[in-house]
């Protein structure tokens, strides 16, 4: 169940990533704006790859 949980946590940053580069990115929008939506995605994907990583290597010492 884990495994499907980090899969639908990499496919909504998907989803985002792409909304912030159609809407933020491509219109003309304040710079300020676009920097704080890039330090979110920034800190969104540190976190989606710590919980990638723990559950990986949780789930290898459960095995041994």
């Amino acid at each position: 169940m884990r495994y499907v949980k980090i899969l639908m946590m990499w496919i909504m940053f998907m989803v985002v990533t792409s909304l912030y580069g159609e809407y933020i990115v491509s219109r003309d929008v304040n710079g300020f704006i676009q920097l704080l939506c890039f330090v979110g995605l920034v800190l969104i994907l540190i976190f989606l790859g710590d919980e990638t990583v723990s559950v990986l290597f949780k789930n290898k010492k459960e095995e041994k």
